[in-house]
């Protein structure tokens, strides 16, 4: 089997680290601005838009973070099935996910259109 290979088990390992250092860096950059739940009512008076630091690089460095940080994970632990799993569903939430947040931060911001053609999620195949 795979267990045991060095290739997988270090590329596994600098992925995991680098997904989590952009959701970490998402969370600590964005502060009070980043929640779990999707804000669909009215805007938070305290809400700001970032686009600096991680932001800058990822509109959604959190989701990308986690993306590589799930489909790493199963190279560390050499299971391609889940490899080929983990990305599919991952790609499939975070495909749905993106398009609704987005509609309702282009409410909220009207400078967020201006970002988006910007900043790419760097998400494969999701612009």
């Amino acid at each position: 089997g795979l267990k045991g290979w060095a290739v997988p088990t270090w590329l596994g390992l600098a992925g995991v680290a680098f997904g989590e250092t952009f959701r970490k860096g998402a969370l600590i950059q964005a502060g009070h601005n980043f929640t779990h739940l999707i804000s669909s009512g009215s805007k938070r008076q305290e809400h700001q838009l970032v686009t600096h630091g991680v932001y800058s690089v990822s509109r959604h460095p959190g989701y990308f973070g986690w993306f590589w940080w799930s489909i790493s994970s199963q190279v560390l632990l050499s299971n391609p099935v889940s490899v080929v799993l983990f990305s599919a569903a991952s790609w499939h939430f975070f495909n749905d996910r993106i398009p609704y947040e987005e509609a309702h931060l282009s409410r909220f911001f009207p400078e967020y259109s201006d970002y988006k053609q910007r900043v790419p999620t760097r998400i494969p195949w999701i612009p």
